[in-house]
Parts: structure tokens; C-alpha cells; sequence
């Protein structure tokens, strides 16, 4: 029979796995240079790279925690439950805004909030994590995957029928959000904006996929019971996905429902893989504690490393040069070549920001986002 030490020691496989894809996700988006690696990099339209994996890892976790935060509730409305939901999600969405909006400013852009992207990251989380909520608060638990599988079927027809799969402002996705939004506050690096209105559709299923496993292996009560399962699920989850892709193919840019099956799966797969070495085996250490810092102060750390890049990589030195170009140029390229360079000092910002979270994991301070 499992204590509450198995269920900490549960928490902490998560908090593990969290901090694995919050590293990645710094890793991948501050490289020091053009050039990287190419698993390094997103794939340009159809495909999966291990790039690919690390935002999708961390919504599918969101999923299970969401689980675990609503449980304290009993998974039922009331004020303080309310509020805090209200509070989460409006308090990511507004980040991300305040976030492009500083960015702006600080690089001279004419008429920011003219030109303010509406949505991003962070505010996919924001309304994903709210409208997840709501529905595990409102809907009956067993209801919830056949609402997966109708907004995974809808969302494949509307793509099907309506131009979905092209690489262009025809596409759904690309005509929705000017619609809505206006093209002045869209990704202008990108037709369709790869956080697009539609495709949140699909996101949210995501986090709901995260929000049914948790609730399948949080209910065991042993701890070879909650690997299997992790196992299982997410062997049924990648294959499904995989083989369903010669239909629909797979692509984070549109957040296909194949996507998001064979990440979830992938996800709930390595998630097993920690339960097991972490919480079964005890193979915990220097590996495991780096990445716990990281999961502890998940969302914190990563805000933080897009205000940190105002000091590295955006206000320039007495020489005219930044931080980051000075060191890549100077350094790190002569040393390594030029996707080399990228990547140390990919790997030396992710370790700044660690230094940081290490500071806040011995001080026990958790900042919830």
C-alpha cells in the first residue's frame, strides 16, 4: 500500500519531467546565432523534431497538474476555486502580452500596442489551463474524452475542408485570425500564426489528454500499477498518432490532432520512464536535481529567461555590441564553429537561468504562474 511519500515522490517525477521541457524550451528558443543543429530547430511546416516535443511535454503535464490543483476542490466550483482559475489564466495571458509589448518597446518598434500579437505561448497556456479548468469543473470526468475525441474530429475536418493544410494566408487557420485579431496583431514571421485562434481548439483537447491521464494514475495506489498505465497509455497514444498521421499529418504549427496524440504519448511514456527510475528505483542525483529546479519554478524561470535576453541579447554594451553577440563572435564561434557557438551558448543561458532557480529551490521559493 503506497503512503504520502509515494504521492510526494509522484510529484517530484513530474516536477522532473516539467523541468526537462521548461530547460528545453529556453534551450531552443535562445540560440546564439543563424545557424543550430537541426534537431535544434522546429520542423518548417509538416514533421515532428525533438524540438517539437518540448512545448506539447509541458501542456501535457499542465494537464495532470490541473487534475491535481482541482482536486483539492474536490472538483467543484466554489469562490476560491473560481477566482484562482480566473486569476491563473488571465494572469499568463496578460505575461505574454506585457512581455511582447516590453520587447517592443525596448527594440524602438513605431506604435507597439498597434502592432501587439495577441496571442503566443503564454497566452495559449493562459486560455488552455482556463478553459481546461472550467470543463473538469462543469462536466462529468467520464464525458471528458469523447469531448477530445469530437474537438480532434471537428478541428481534422475544418483543416480538411477548408484549406487547413496550406502554408499560406489562405489557410483557416490565417483567415480566422486577421478576421478576429487584424493582421497587425498576428505572428509576422509565420502565415498561420503557429498559436492561432483555431488551433487552440486542439491545444485545449491537448491539456484535457494531460488532465485524463492524471486522472487514471493519480487514482492508483500502487506504484507498478501507475507505471504500467503511464506505459500503456502512452504506447496506445504514439502508435495512434503515428499511424493516424498518413491521413493527418503531423505538424506543431497547426497543432494537428495527430501532434498532439503522439506527443501525449510520447510525454506519458517518459513520464513512466522517471516514475520508474526516480520513484521506484531511487536513481535520483546531480541529473535529477538539475531538472527539479528547473519544475519547481517552471513558468517563473521561463519568464525570466525572456526578461534576461533585455541584458544579454537586446540593449547593447559601451561598444555598441550585446552581451550575447560579443560573446558568440568573440568567443564561442571561434572556438566551436558557428552552430557550435549557437549552442553553447544556448547551454550557457539555460545554466544562467538555472543559477537563478537554483538560488530559489534552496530558499524554498515557488512563484506559481
Amino acid at each position: 500500500m503506497q503512503t504520502a511519500k509515494s504521492a510526494s515522490q509522484r510529484i517530484t517525477s513530474i516536477d522532473i519531467l516539467r523541468g526537462m521541457t521548461i530547460a528545453g524550451m529556453i534551450l531552443v528558443n535562445n540560440p546564439g546565432g543563424d545557424e543550430v543543429y537541426a534537431p535544434l530547430e522546429h520542423a518548417e511546416w509538416l514533421g515532428l523534431t525533438p524540438t517539437d516535443l518540448v512545448f506539447p511535454f509541458f501542456m501535457f503535464i499542465m494537464g495532470m497538474t490541473t487534475y491535481l490543483s482541482l482536486r483539492k476542490y474536490s472538483f467543484e466550483w466554489s469562490w476560491p476555486c473560481a477566482r484562482k482559475v480566473l486569476k491563473r489564466a488571465l494572469l499568463l495571458w496578460g505575461i505574454g502580452l506585457g512581455l511582447s509589448l516590453l520587447f517592443m518597446v525596448c527594440r524602438g518598434t513605431a506604435d507597439p500596442l498597434g502592432h501587439l500579437r495577441i496571442l503566443g505561448v503564454l497566452p495559449r497556456l493562459g486560455i488552455c489551463y482556463g478553459l481546461a479548468a472550467v470543463i473538469a469543473l462543469s462536466v462529468r470526468h467520464k464525458y471528458i474524452p469523447w469531448l477530445i475525441a469530437v474537438a480532434f474530429v471537428a478541428y481534422y475536418i475544418v483543416l480538411l475542408t477548408c484549406n487547413g493544410f496550406a502554408h499560406d494566408q489562405s489557410n483557416i487557420i490565417a483567415v480566422i485570425d486577421n478576421a478576429v485579431f487584424g493582421p497587425d496583431h498576428v505572428y509576422r514571421h509565420e502565415s498561420p500564426d503557429p498559436e492561432g485562434l483555431l488551433s487552440t481548439l486542439p491545444a485545449l483537447a491537448h491539456v484535457l489528454t494531460g488532465f485524463c491521464v492524471g486522472r487514471v494514475v493519480m487514482e492508483m495506489r500502487d506504484i507498478n500499477d501507475k507505471i504500467e498505465r503511464l506505459f500503456v497509455i502512452g504506447a496506445v497514444l504514439t502508435f495512434a498518432g503515428l499511424l493516424l498521421a498518413y491521413a493527418c499529418p503531423i505538424s506543431k504549427k497547426l497543432w494537428t490532432p495527430t501532434f498532439a496524440m503522439t506527443t501525449c504519448g510520447m510525454g506519458s511514456t517518459l513520464l513512466a520512464l522517471l516514475t520508474w527510475l526516480v520513484d521506484k528505483k531511487g536513481r535520483s542525483g546531480r541529473a535529477t536535481r538539475f531538472f527539479e529546479v528547473f519544475g519547481c519554478n517552471p513558468l517563473a524561470l521561463f519568464v525570466l529567461s525572456d526578461l534576461l535576453l533585455l541584458p544579454f541579447s537586446i540593449w547593447p554594451l559601451c561598444g555598441g555590441d550585446t552581451v550575447q553577440h560579443a560573446v558568440t563572435s568573440g568567443i564561442l564561434i571561434p572556438m566551436a564553429g558557428a552552430k557550435g557557438g549557437s549552442l553553447l551558448w544556448a547551454v550557457l543561458y539555460v545554466l544562467v537561468n538555472w543559477c537563478v532557480g537554483l538560488y530559489m529551490y534552496k530558499r524554498k521559493i515557488y512563484i506559481k504562474l
